[in-house]
């Protein structure tokens, strides 16, 4: 951070100025923003600037991972653009207008859950010191903490308290959250979820033990149970929305003066009774359902359940459908008093992190990365992890895997096991405590074992073809340019283009083809394609060396018309790989000399020089040598395959 004015220039520049910047907010560890044109960005060279740990776009929104001092750098560049300042909500609504159904369904329950998380995970914290303190045999071999200290039992029972009320009164933090999403006035939906879960109802839990045993009230003949809704999550969901509804169409029929008398016990009276009579019954059923279906799984196969919901609770993360199982967590904590799904899937955060340790050892040569990767790690450890996955593995893709990978074994041992957590906690490493003390030993085992499986795998997967990276930093000297098209060759200064024949971006050699194939001349990665002539491609080379591959001379004229690129912008390419496609007949008959033209806009810092064929020889894409590389004495790089 210590040039973070410099960084964010840097950041506005590489998004298509300020003018390409349509509003902007962050959340806890990105930059959002909706741009113009995405078309101006350039990915590559952004992710390079000190402070950016990442890019991606989701949900119409071009975001960049920063990590935790994201508000400083947003004040900063709020302050160099200008920018109009958004809402995440506001940023988010602009996102969803090109988004399907089901993203938008996704994204909503994401925008409802997402504000009381802090409450759930806070109360998971401290009910998982209650049980610390109030178990047998972690302190001591047949008693618990609190028996052996009994002055400790008030401070005991207090935490207790502050622990269950989120989960008492959850349906009151889901209804403000909701209704406030959903455009209604928020207070009301507290209301009505201390409505759903008054102390004068019978208690979910004391209904689920004895149904018969709950009075009801009778309305006109029907028999309405007097039963409340603790620890619920679609019942108040759905009254919510009922909510909000009717007080927008209260709002909008009844006269101004009569709003402030009317609007709020009208829709509460109505809510309140569809509630009793027909939201709560009939979705608490199938809540139920929903519960007893998960239970039944894993009860049934829980190796097998187990595995398939570690193994996709990465991805689940990407696509925003991990709120939709926070909703279920949600639901077996306030139903049954535990929670299976949440145990099974916090493997995963420790294998993210441990994906990103693997990563800065493979980085190590490259101090940006390397400590990009450190930080994310150790944020992931602390229950973050977003910079681990958006700014290393899922952009690296095989550690990404590796998480997958792990995340099933962590998954299945867990489910074998039957670990259970007596709420959603607090991830990483002080995940332990939400988790019922006596299952601490499988659930540490299976941590550990999915840490260490995530980091062996990685290392695997790294001298895979899922590595597009994987000759970089290995000890392989080549020292040659290989050729990128079939011909003759010819010296850089008898190009009949001043551009290239005085050098002006730099050395190079040219061959006059006598076929239509550009190759390329050595592994690297795809820096540019000229967007609508196609008829140059630039590439960085494993060594850093930067390579402009020209076809023809002024054929930029030609608008595309016999160009055909079969590459895109960051795709890694290996030597002798077909990069575009060209018709020499469509070039000569428009009148333009069809040579083509390797120049070395930016050479490595490691090589010496590079020596060039002479002229007039004959060469075959991919396979002839036209450049033969000197580096530096005792460097080893690969620039070949």
């Amino acid at each position: 951070m210590a040039d973070m004015k410099g960084d964010v220039t840097k950041i506005i520049d590489l998004i298509g100025g300020k003018d390409n910047i349509e509003s902007a907010t962050h959340c806890i560890t990105r930059l959002r923003l909706i741009l113009k044109d995405q078309s101006k960005v350039k990915d590559k060279e952004l992710e390079n600037v000190d402070i950016v740990q990442g890019t991606f776009l989701a949900g119409g929104q071009y975001q960049i991972v920063i990590g935790p001092s994201v508000p400083k750098v947003y004040d900063e560049f709020i302050k160099q653009t200008g920018a109009q300042e958004a809402s995440v909500e506001s940023i988010k609504q602009e996102g969803r207008n090109k988004q399907g159904a089901l993203q938008r369904l996704v994204r909503l329950l994401g925008d409802i859950f997402i504000p009381i998380i802090p409450a759930i995970v806070a109360a998971g914290l401290l009910m998982g010191i209650n049980n610390v303190l109030s178990n047998k045999g972690i302190f001591y071999p047949n008693a618990s903490f609190i028996q052996m200290h009994t002055e400790w039992k008030g401070v005991n029972d207090i935490i207790q308290l502050i622990a269950q009320t989120s989960f008492s009164f959850l349906p009151a933090l889901i209804g403000w959250s909701a209704v406030k999403k959903f455009g209604g006035n928020p207070l009301l939906g507290i209301v009505l979820g201390l409505i759903l879960v008054n102390p004068a109802l019978t208690s979910a839990y004391d209904y689920a033990s004895h149904p018969a045993a709950t009075p009801t009230w009778n309305l006109f003949g029907w028999h309405v149970s007097q039963v409340g809704y603790q620890g619920q999550v679609i019942p108040v969901l759905v009254a919510a929305w009922v909510l909000v509804k009717l007080e927008k169409y209260f709002e909008k029929h009844l006269p101004d003066t009569l709003q402030l008398i009317l609007v709020a016990p009208l829709t509460l009276l109505i809510t309140g009774f569809a509630s009793f009579l027909v939201i709560g019954p009939v979705t608490m059923t199938g809540a139920n359902w929903i519960t007893k279906g998960v239970v039944s799984i894993f009860n049934a196969v829980p190796v097998l359940g187990g595995a398939l919901y570690g193994f996709i609770c990465a991805p689940l993360v990407i696509t925003g459908m991990h709120h939709l199982f926070l909703g279920v967590n949600l639901q077996m904590a306030g139903t049954l008093g535990y929670v299976t799904l949440w145990p099974v899937g916090e493997p995963v955060t420790m294998a993210q992190g441990a994906a990103c340790l693997a990563m800065a050892y493979i980085f190590r040569k490259d101090a940006k990365k390397k400590n990009v990767a450190w930080s994310s790690g150790l944020s992931s450890f602390l229950g973050i992890t977003e910079p681990a996955i958006y700014g290393v593995n899922l952009k690296n893709r095989y550690p990404f895997v590796a998480v997958m990978l792990a995340g099933a074994f962590g998954g299945a041992w867990m489910g074998f096991w039957q670990v259970r957590s007596s709420s959603v906690g607090v991830g990483g490493v002080l995940s332990f405590l939400s988790v019922f003390p006596k299952q601490w030993g499988f659930y540490l085992a299976g941590e550990v074992m999915t840490f260490v499986l995530t980091i062996v795998l990685t290392f695997v997967l790294s001298r895979t073809k899922l590595n597009a990276d994987r000759n970089i930093g290995n000890n392989e000297v080549a020292h040659d340019l290989t050729a990128f098209a079939t011909g003759k060759t010819e010296a850089i200064e008898n190009v009949p283009d001043e551009m290239f024949s005085k050098k002006q971006l730099g050395d190079g050699i040219a061959i006059n083809p006598t076929s239509d194939k550009l190759v390329a001349p050595a592994n690297g990665q795809v820096t540019v394609v000229m967007q609508g002539s196609n008829h140059a491609v630039g590439l960085t080379l494993n060594d850093g060396t930067e390579v402009l591959l020209h076809i023809g001379v002024d054929t930029v004229d030609m608008k595309g018309d016999g160009f055909k690129p079969l590459v895109e912008v960051n795709d890694h390419v290996k030597a002798g790989q077909t990069l575009i496609k060209f018709d020499s007949k469509k070039i000569k008959a428009a009148g333009h000399s069809n040579i083509v033209i390797m120049a070395i806009t930016k050479q490595g810092d490691d090589i010496k020089s590079i020596t060039y064929m002479r002229p007039n020889q004959e060469v075959v894409a991919g396979k002839s040598v036209v450049g033969d590389i000197d580096y530096l004495a005792d460097v080893a790089k690969t620039v070949t395959a």
